[in-house]
C-alpha cells in the first residue's frame, strides 16, 4: 500500500521536475522551429534582392550600350557595386560578373568605379570558404 507521504514525493517530483522539464523541451522546440522558418524566409529575401540587384546592373550596362555617347550612371554604378558587398553568399555568381565588366575612361567617376571595382573583388576573394 501506498502511504501519504510517497504520494506526496511522487506528486512533488512530478510537479517539480517531470512537467517542467517537458515543457522546456516543448519550449525549446517550438523556439528552434520559429528560427528555422525565419531563415528560410531570409534567404529567400536575399535571392530576390540580389536577383534585383543583378537585373538593375544589367539595365543599367545595357542603357550605356544604347546611348549615343556611350556614357553611363556613374554615381548609380558605384552604389550598385557596393551593394555587392552584401551578398557574399553569391560572391562566385558576382566575381564572375565583375570579371566581364570592363570600365575605360578617365572620368572621376570612371576611376572610382575602377577602385570599386578592385575593393569589391578584394572583399569577396577575401573571404574565407563556407
Amino acid at each position: 500500500m501506498v502511504t501519504t507521504f510517497e504520494w506526496t514525493a511522487i506528486g512533488l517530483i512530478t510537479v517539480g521536475m517531470v512537467i517542467p522539464f517537458w515543457i522546456m523541451v516543448i519550449l525549446t522546440i517550438i523556439v528552434v522551429e520559429q528560427g528555422r522558418r525565419k531563415d528560410v524566409a531570409k534567404r529567400v529575401t536575399y535571392v530576390h534582392e540580389y536577383a534585383k540587384l543583378m537585373k538593375a546592373m544589367g539595365d543599367l550596362l545595357e542603357s550605356s550600350k544604347s546611348s549615343s555617347d556611350g556614357k553611363f550612371n556613374g554615381p548609380t554604378m558605384v552604389v550598385y557595386l557596393r551593394e555587392f558587398k552584401e551578398y557574399p553568399q553569391y560572391r562566385d555568381a558576382t566575381l564572375l560578373f565583375l570579371e566581364s565588366l570592363t570600365i575605360t575612361g578617365s572620368a572621376r567617376f570612371d576611376d572610382i568605379c575602377k577602385v570599386e571595382l578592385k575593393n569589391v573583388e578584394a572583399h569577396l576573394l577575401g573571404l574565407k570558404d563556407e
